[in-house]
């Protein structure tokens, strides 16, 4: 009997028992949605499934379809050939058989199947609620709702940053911010893996666009990479997640699921990750490149394993390599719940009162004057086919098609009475028109311009000249993929609320903020652009010929718009409340030790106004005397708040190192330098209510050390005399060229060049001694740091 899957020292048996085409066939998967099963193994098939949105319900048709297939094949016996399916796996096989019954469906007349699936809030509204808690409490339930269907891992959460407010998956991902990221994608991973299923953040890494989406060669400085697009994903490594997917597009030249650099370099050896890789779906171009980088899955199967069989055989993919990706998916499959077969239960009541939590927690007032909330003896009209038809979450891989959408039009009816609801047209008793906007995003396509859609902007014209005519009000609430042009209509409305794309309970909590049911308390997770050609990615975004450059590097969102001095039409962090809040006092440690402690930073608020209500106290960070280009400020800490009427709060955020370091590529590492720091305090980030300047310590990284330029050496006589005690020359006279042609040459450089190096061995020292020296001669340096 072979060896059963049962633990990791069960894995290495496994491993030392399988033939190359057993192997072979554990990396390509075994069906467009699972992975291979080996009963023989004991070794069970994952299911895995989009999203973090739900279950989409058309990939887990095509998957039971395929599984049909293969089996009616096998018992015919003539098994489908994996050598015939190429670079999409069974997938095409799946969806253009589900495609020829679905229309043979309509043609009959047949009522179409129940759709009885939850859609969770999408990324952008989980983004707007700042608020890990509610974040991770999503997690819980979808995890929960995916695995009664027999789900084991989820694709999800999208991790990749708001670059561009085009992109079409926009929606799908939770911020600009990577400190934002950092906090609340790893809540989702969390919540989800709490439940025993297994968490996939993705795509690694800098899937900003869908244009030329599978291959366009993305040129991204590393500095951008490691300040803006790594962190959320490193956070997601460090909660524990159990797979990583990589992405289609490729990085500085390389696919993202064949780069080296990317997934074995960086994500295992740099972060410690220790799951599974697993390519998007079709994006594992080269198989034997895929695996030789570090993507242990590519999906979707099965694809052949011919050619991984020869490149074994033939030395062109060592052994070792093949064994490293299935020893990696085993790992995750004995822990998943396909092998455990411990699933949560799932309660259907309990998972819309977290999705209403979070929606609650992430609704956005833009703006108010003193409309809102309305008083449930109004008479309201409402207008635009979202009223009554909201988008729940954007369209293809993470798109829930389900029969339990809730829209405004009917929440308000509960709430007022359906004889004070109209829609497309006003009564003599009307007194407010509501306006439900937006625009749709899509997997596969960017949008054209920040403009809702055209009938959706007649809707909102008609609204306001009916309103205007009639002295009455008008309220737009925003149902939308991410920002759009606001700029011909900001001026003519009373109050605008913004809950995005927020599932199948936006429509109903829509309506519930418009009536004061609760009180909005969400921010915004991304700067919202007066006009498109402010954006920091204009002009660079979607490139030309699969090339684009990201030639904001760094300057991404709000730091774009300081460091340019541009005025957004609303702020990162923006968002007002029905009440209103002080920040009352703010204290700050000052002379931190870095290296010791980190720095606490004490915030009073104080709800000013007549309703409970949430404020989030962010704080920033600046530094005033970098030695290189740094943002004008960086969010580097949050909290929500929850007060009553008149109560009033002390938090405490703590800042450490990370929160004063920037990478710099000079040393190729993250660096924090000594001195003065403002910490600002807001709640956002153009709406700063208080400033303090510290003074923190740390050891000095441009302190005198073997990176130093020789300049700088020769600037310091008591680095001089070190140097030329230990080594009894004169380095001054060793690096006389240097010092004349190249001063920004460093002492390392020097030291390993023919001057010092000859010196040194004419003296008769050997390569011991020599280090000997280097080592004496950098603990000096320490000392003087």
């Amino acid at each position: 009997m072979k060896t059963q899957l049962t633990d990791l020292n069960s894995i290495e048996k496994i491993l030392q028992e399988m033939t190359v085409e057993e192997k072979a066939r554990m990396v390509i998967g075994g069906a467009p949605f699972h992975t291979e099963a080996m009963p023989e193994y004991g070794i069970p098939a994952m299911y895995m499934l989009d999203s973090c949105n739900g279950l989409n319900s058309l990939e887990y048709a095509g998957e039971a379809v395929y599984q049909e297939l293969a089996a009616q094949a096998e018992a015919a016996g003539q098994p489908l050939d994996r050598e015939k399916n190429g670079y999409m796996g069974g997938l095409l096989i799946a969806l253009g058989t589900l495609k020829k019954r679905a229309a043979q469906q309509a043609q009959s007349g047949a009522a179409p199947s129940p759709k009885p699936f939850g859609c969770y809030p999408p990324g952008i509204a989980l983004g707007s609620t700042w608020n890990p808690e509610v974040v991770e409490a999503c997690g819980h339930e979808l995890a929960k709702e995916m695995s009664s269907y027999g789900i084991d891992m989820i694709l999800g959460p999208n991790v990749n940053i708001h670059r561009d407010p085009l992109c079409g998956r926009l929606g799908e991902s939770f911020t600009e911010d990577p400190y934002l990221m950092s906090q609340l994608a790893p809540a989702m991973v969390r919540g989800i893996q709490a439940e025993g299923v297994t968490a996939c953040p993705k795509h690694f890494a800098a899937n900003n666009q869908e244009k030329d989406r599978m291959g366009v060669n993305e040129h991204v400085s590393e500095r951008a990479l490691r300040e803006i697009y790594f962190p959320g994903f490193k956070a997601c490594v460090d909660a524990g997640c159990k797979t990583v997917m990589s992405a289609y597009n490729q990085l500085n030249g390389t696919p993202s699921a064949m780069n080296g650099w990317l997934l074995t370099d960086i994500l295992r050896k740099e972060w410690g990750f220790g799951g599974f890789v697993v390519s998007d779906w079709g994006a594992a171009y080269e198989q034997i490149a895929t695996i030789a980088a570090g993507n242990d899955l590519t999906m979707p199967g099965p694809r052949g394993i011919q050619c991984i069989v020869e490149a074994v055989e033939n030395g062109t993919l060592p052994l070792e390599k093949l064994d490293a990706c299935v020893r990696n998916v085993l790992k995750v499959v004995a822990w998943s719940t396909a092998m455990t077969g411990k699933r949560p239960a799932f309660d259907r009541a309990r998972s819309l009162e977290v999705m209403e939590e979070a929606l609650r927690e992430g609704m956005i007032l833009l703006k108010n004057d003193g409309t809102l909330p309305l008083t449930t003896g109004c008479d309201v009209a409402f207008y635009g086919k979202r009223s009554k038809a909201p988008t729940i979450c954007p369209a293809g891989s993470s798109n829930v098609s389900t029969d339990l959408t809730t829209n405004a039009y009917d929440r308000a009816a509960e709430l007022l009475g359906a004889g004070h609801v109209t829609f497309g047209e006003a009564t003599g008793r009307t007194n407010t028109w509501i306006a439900v906007v937006g625009c749709d995003g899509r997997e596969g396509a960017d949008r054209d311009s920040l403009a809702m859609d055209a009938d959706d902007a007649q809707a909102l014209e008609t609204a306001i000249a009916e309103a205007q005519a009639a002295g009455g009000k008008v309220v737009v609430v925003i149902n939308a993929t991410g920002p759009i042009d606001l700029n011909p209509y900001e001026g003519r409305v009373n109050a605008i609320l913004c809950p995005f794309f927020a599932g199948i309970q936006g429509g109903k909590v829509a309506a519930d903020a418009i009536f004061g049911q609760f009180n909005p308390s969400g921010k915004l997770a991304m700067t919202w652009p007066k006009h498109y050609y402010d954006c920091p990615s204009y002009k660079n975004f979607g490139g030309e010929k699969q090339e684009v450059w990201y030639g904001e590097g760094i300057y991404v969102g709000y730091r774009w718009y300081d460091a340019r001095h541009i005025e957004p039409a609303y702020p990162f962090g923006y968002g007002l409340s029905y009440t209103s809040f002080a920040i009352t006092g703010v204290s700050v440690e000052d002379g931190i030790n870095m290296d010791k402690a980190p720095v606490k930073v004490n915030v009073t608020v104080k709800n000013t106004g007549s309703l409970p209500g949430s404020e989030v106290v962010q704080v920033y960070v600046r530094d005033v005397e970098c030695a290189f280009d740094r943002p004008e400020k960086e969010l580097k800490g949050f909290q929500k708040v929850s007060l009553q009427p008149g109560e009033e709060r002390t938090v405490t955020l703590e800042l450490d190192k990370a929160a004063f370091s920037g990478y710099y590529m000079e040393f190729g590492e993250w660096i924090a330098q000594p001195g003065e720091f403002d910490i600002l305090v807001g709640t956002s980030s153009r709406d700063i209510a208080a400033e303090r300047r510290i003074t923190v310590r740390c050891k000095d990284p441009f302190g005198i050390s073997f990176r130093s330029s020789i300049g700088a050496i020769a600037k310091c006589p008591q680095a001089v005399e070190i140097i030329n005690r230990v080594i009894d020359e004169d380095i001054l006279a060793l690096a006389h060229v240097a010092l004349e042609f190249a001063p920004d040459k460093s002492l390392e450089e020097l030291w390993n060049g023919t001057n010092i190096q000859g010196a040194l061995v004419k003296k008769g020292w050997d390569g011991g001694r020599i280090t000997k020296a280097h080592q004496e001669i950098e603990a000096s340096f320490d000392e003087m740091r």
